[in-house]
């Protein structure tokens, strides 16, 4: 996926009935990046740090909330990866945690 399809998915199912809320949204947009990398790689959550540390060049606090929407299998790796490249040596994380559960289809 990459920064545009990342986009498209977060406007999807965001209505905007006022000029007001469509102009809110594009400036939520720009607030948006996306950094594609692989669950079980140090290099790609480092590659994430590199882009937080951009983002928050100017800031004294480096308060960041983490939303995890995973599937149970990858949730430890990731959060683990998490943990030792991108909590903030100044600052507070959240973790927002969907955990995707697999789809059981029952056969007869």
């Amino acid at each position: 996926m990459d920064h545009d399809e990342f986009i498209k998915r977060v406007k999807s199912h965001i209505k905007t009935p006022t000029k007001e809320m469509e102009e809110q949204l594009a400036e939520f947009e720009k607030m948006c990046s996306y950094i594609s990398g692989q669950y079980d790689q140090d290099e790609s959550f480092q590659n994430l740090e590199k882009h937080l540390e951009e983002i928050e060049k100017d800031q004294k606090e480096n308060n960041r909330i983490f939303y995890m929407a995973l599937p149970p299998s990858v949730f430890t790796t990731v959060s683990q990866h998490l943990k030792k490249n991108n909590y903030p040596k100044n600052g507070i994380v959240r973790l927002i945690v969907c955990l995707l559960a697999p789809m059981v289809v029952d056969v007869c």
